[in-house]
């Protein structure tokens, strides 16, 4: 696209709940950009998103949506065992693309996908979402000040999906389908490893790794705890949960010799206390829907100006390499427990 003030022209591949109640709000509600095409393999879902939002093409099979010449980008909000493909397709027929996380299962695929970015010219921005917005930033300006102090140290808790299989086995089923795919790790502990990447900016010297299976028919571990240690002399202590009739809030904290800094994702707030001060910046709007909207902001500024895509694939691999790094632990630990 060569006109920077026509609209650029968007498709969405995969429409299951992450797209229906996020990225398809958030494309439908921007300007200057025209929500075209609808693609999932469950046409009746497609078809039902496509009347809601007034979508002038619903397709089955996306290599038919990326025949449309129109199209300038592309949404991949599909499971992470078939992102990495469909993203390649979407560069080879030139269209960008904004890829939920993680972007593939392992290393070897998801630099198969960078290798196609240099290949064809067009571009991948990994949808590491909460990183964008008002709060995370202002927590790295904190950190980037020197007002905790170092070393740091990271507390991290993700408590998601919870277990309901009687209530709603649909979820039940997608969940379990996942976790066939690996453990919590790998899926939550994208963003988590995002959050440290951006937030210490320093590369892991270390990972030590514990899996727990609740219940024993679970295809994998579905509670991990990680402590993970920094070159820089920072520390991250992690815990991921899923499948648990009922969840802790999570912490998101930064501990340092100077102070605290406390991220609470419920109440929308990001706060400093040292002995000196407390200084609180909260958020007004709904933060989940704040940080899509400005990932798409960005996503579109990029495409425009032809910058960088920043989570671009280096990031996404950067995550995955922790993620993986986890997943070994795990097993390691596992099989020691056995011995």
């Amino acid at each position: 696209m060569n006109d920077n003030h026509a609209a650029i022209q968007v498709g969405v591949i995969g429409c299951g709940d992450i797209a229906e109640q996020r990225h398809i709000p958030t494309i439908h509600a921007f300007s200057g950009v025209d929500l075209v095409a609808l693609c999932d393999s469950d046409i009746d879902r497609a078809e039902r998103l496509a009347k809601a939002y007034q979508v002038p093409h619903v397709l089955s099979d996306y290599k038919q949506m990326l025949q449309r010449t129109e199209l300038d980008a592309i949404v991949v909000a599909t499971p992470p065992w078939h992102t990495p493909y469909i993203a390649m397709d979407c560069l080879r027929a030139g269209k960008h693309v904004l890829c939920e996380k993680p972007m593939a299962m392992d290393v070897a695929t998801a630099m198969q996908v960078k290798e196609t970015e240099l290949e064809t010219g067009y571009r991948v921005q990994v949808g590491f979402t909460y990183r964008h917005g008002l709060l995370l930033e202002t927590l790295r300006s904190w950190i980037r000040e020197g007002r905790l102090g170092s070393p740091l140290v990271y507390r991290l808790g993700i408590f998601d999906e919870v277990w309901d299989p009687a209530g709603n086995p649909e979820h039940y089923e997608r969940i379990y389908r996942t976790m066939q795919r690996g453990s919590p790790s790998i899926h939550d502990g994208a963003h988590v490893a995002d959050f440290l990447s951006f937030l210490s900016e320093s590369p892991v010297q270390r990972v030590e790794s514990f899996g727990l299976k609740t219940r024993h028919e679970f295809p994998s571990s579905n509670y991990d705890t990680s402590i993970i240690e920094f070159e820089n002399g920072d520390m991250a202590k992690v815990e991921i949960g899923w499948f648990l009739p009922k969840f802790p809030k999570g912490e998101f904290e930064v501990i340092g010799p100077k102070g605290i800094a406390i991220f609470d994702r419920f109440e929308q707030y990001v706060q400093l206390r040292t002995d000196a001060i407390t200084e609180t910046v909260t958020l007004e709007e709904d933060w989940a829907m704040s940080c899509f909207r400005e990932q798409f902001n960005k996503f579109i500024a990029s495409i425009r100006l032809g910058q960088p895509f920043v989570p671009g694939s280096d990031e996404g691999i950067s995550s995955l390499r922790l993620t993986k790094v986890i997943e070994t632990s795990i097993h390691l630990n596992i099989h020691k427990g056995k011995e």
